[in-house]
């Protein structure tokens, strides 16, 4: 399609923070856990992360999931 970007993990993992922000702002703590984990998901699947962040991150999402 014309006009359509396609977005990355990166991009994500941004509106996955600051969704994160605003549940954590009106105090559901639940559903902030939920959109840190899956920022740092989409951290996971970047493309353009140091190799270290991102066996961090895996490492994190195996211990967590």
């Amino acid at each position: 399609m014309l006009g359509v970007e396609r977005v990355g993990p990166l991009q994500l993992a941004f509106v996955y923070r600051a969704l994160r922000k605003a549940f954590e702002g009106g105090k559901h703590d639940p559903g902030a856990a939920d959109f840190y984990y899956g920022e740092m998901g989409m951290r996971r699947h970047a493309d353009d992360i140091p190799r270290s962040e991102r066996s961090l991150l895996t490492a994190y999402w195996a211990l967590s999931g």
